[in-house]
């Protein structure tokens, strides 16, 4: 029985962070003045005219991934709740973020992919000349691989091009096997779990975006 209420409390737990995460960014996006940008219809548009920039010159550019705390330099990370960004750069000076973001109340994207948003760039330069209170952290691959810039780069144009709305759990598609498998074993059986994925198709969110169009050297 207490392994039960304990099983329970941990499933809960998960999906009330998942779905707090998801509240937490959309009520900021509508309430901070700095997140406007984030619903400018023209984003998908100055994306798409980027990445094909990128393609046609890729010499001397590069992409990284970097993962950090996801709504302030107080919030604490878990599993369940940080964030991704894409870096492009230039001669090894930043270029450009890009992130998929949730999009304020009454924009007509819902979720966008967007280059530089504020919060982005700041934490990246704090992460350059400061302490990093943001915890921004260079995302490796296996072996520690780098990104292919070129494959990448078509994976993020390939996964604009299909409109992906923000779902805030998105990024539970993104655990490694064994988190799915334990949360499909706790009772009620997969009844919770089940929603939650059900409830990311078609969707994307920060975490979902990078991990399903990262392409590794």
């Amino acid at each position: 029985m207490k392994k039960l209420i304990l099983h329970l409390f941990v499933l809960f737990f998960v999906l009330f962070s998942v779905s707090c995460a998801s509240t937490k960014a959309i009520d900021d996006i509508d309430t901070n003045p700095e997140n406007k940008a984030r619903g400018d219809s023209s984003n998908p548009t100055k994306v798409k005219e980027y990445l094909e920039d990128v393609l046609l010159f890729p010499e001397r550019r590069e992409i990284e991934a970097y993962t950090r705390k996801a709504f302030s330099v107080d919030t604490e990370e878990s599993i369940f709740l940080y964030h991704i960004l894409y870096v492009f750069k230039k001669d090894r000076s930043l270029e450009h973020t890009l992130v998929f973001t949730a999009t304020p109340k009454g924009s007509e994207l819902d979720g966008t992919w967007m280059l530089d948003a504020s919060s982005d760039i700041e934490s990246y330069d704090l992460f350059l000349n400061s302490d990093n209170p943001w915890n921004l952290q260079e995302y490796e691959g296996p072996e520690g691989k780098g990104i292919s810039l070129l494959k990448t780069t078509h994976n993020i144009l390939d996964r604009l091009e299909k409109e992906y709305r923000f779902a805030g759990t998105a990024g539970l598609r993104s655990m490694a096997w064994y988190n799915h498998l334990w949360m499909i074993l706790i009772p009620p059986p997969i009844i919770a779990y089940s929603g939650a994925m059900l409830a990311s198709i078609g969707g994307d969110n920060c975490i979902s975006a990078v991990n399903e169009t990262i392409a590794w050297e």
